[in-house]
């Protein structure tokens, strides 16, 4: 139908049909005629742009004008709108085509910056130039709905689990010593050190060492100690000649002074160690050890064989379990639904 002329036969292109009604009967048509329309190619009764069904070009989202934003508990709707085709509103004239025509056979359209020679897309791009009360412009709703990615849900429960026990667990629950160790492995227990190991020499270190959760390390290493003593002091025995052990028959305190100086070697006792650090005999010196260098006293203790296969532990725990994540996702402009 032609913008200017009342006079031109309506020409029913679905493609230019823009619901104004419902989604399935727009106010200017009647029923039969949208369901005749719905068997032509291109009808699109209900959105356009944006992948939609039915849809023939993207929204060219530059154009979009007034955008708001309507935030969602999962993410936010985008609003905005876009200037249509334009419209003449005032009186026609019949004879339009004509001039338009003659507009193009003269060569004046072209000057106007027209480059066709079809009168139709002349009557249109004429129009596109007009303002004014005689022009109306359609104004189109469009939308884009942005979901956010849905962070899982995480349910938490105390079920029984079985674990391997740590080196020193066992020990240390056997008798009952507290403490956690850093990044350094180095227990942290109140005492102060000096050039990596324990200063006995601090009025300090040997306030803890003598009070109640020191004396909890020192019945501990004890004890680890006689064990230790035991197994050195029997392969010294098997390493001795008959007659040295007949000697010890009558120098009970070799044997007592061989030990020790083994002892001193296993930890890498040297001689200026007790003027240094106060590291007097083999207790001192396993303490030390078993603060600073937890690894090394494994080593010495697997070398003798004193360490056991380790067991397992049941005990509680809190276990998170999550529901997977539900991706997000960002939709094209498309004509606002009704």
């Amino acid at each position: 139908m032609g913008i200017f002329s009342t006079k031109n036969k309506f020409v029913m292109n679905a493609l230019r049909i823009k619901e104004r009604g419902s989604k399935d009967t727009p106010t200017n048509f009647s029923e039969k005629a949208v369901a005749f329309m719905k068997g032509m190619p291109g009808y699109y009764p209900q959105f356009t742009g944006g992948g939609g069904e039915g849809e023939t070009e993207k929204i060219d989202e530059s154009k979009i004008e007034n955008i708001k934003v309507v935030e969602g508990e999962d993410g936010r709707m985008l609003y905005g709108e876009i200037l249509g085709d334009k419209k003449f509103v005032g009186e026609t004239d019949e004879n339009v085509y004509d001039a338009l025509q003659k507009e193009i056979d003269s060569g004046f359209a072209a000057k106007k910056g027209f480059k066709g020679t079809d009168v139709k897309e002349y009557e249109k791009f004429k129009l596109e130039q007009m303002e004014g009360k005689d022009v109306e412009q359609e104004k189109i709703e469009v939308e884009k709905e942005i979901k956010d990615d849905k962070k899982g849900t995480d349910k938490k429960e105390i079920k029984e689990v079985e674990r391997q026990e740590n080196f020193f667990e066992s020990f240390e629950n056997e008798f009952e010593i507290a403490g956690e160790r850093g990044e350094n492995e180095v227990l942290s227990i109140p005492v102060e050190f000096s050039g990596g190991n324990i200063d006995f020499k601090n009025e300090n270190s040997m306030r803890y060492l003598r009070g109640e959760e020191g004396q909890k390390i020192v019945r501990g290493m004890s004890d680890m100690l006689g064990n230790i003593q035991n197994v050195v002091k029997e392969r010294i025995l098997n390493n001795m000649s008959d007659r040295d052990k007949q000697l010890l028959e009558y120098f009970p305190d070799r044997l007592n002074g061989k030990v020790e100086n083994a002892l001193n070697s296993l930890f890498g006792v040297g001689p200026n160690d007790a003027r240094a650090y106060g590291i007097a005999n083999p207790l001192f010196a396993i303490i030390n050890t078993y603060v600073n260098k937890p690894e090394e006293l494994k080593k010495i203790l697997g070398s003798l064989g004193l360490t056991q296969k380790a067991g397992t532990v049941t005990e509680q725990q809190e276990i998170i379990s999550s529901t997977p994540d539900e991706k997000g996702f960002e939709s094209e402009w498309r004509q606002k639904r009704d």
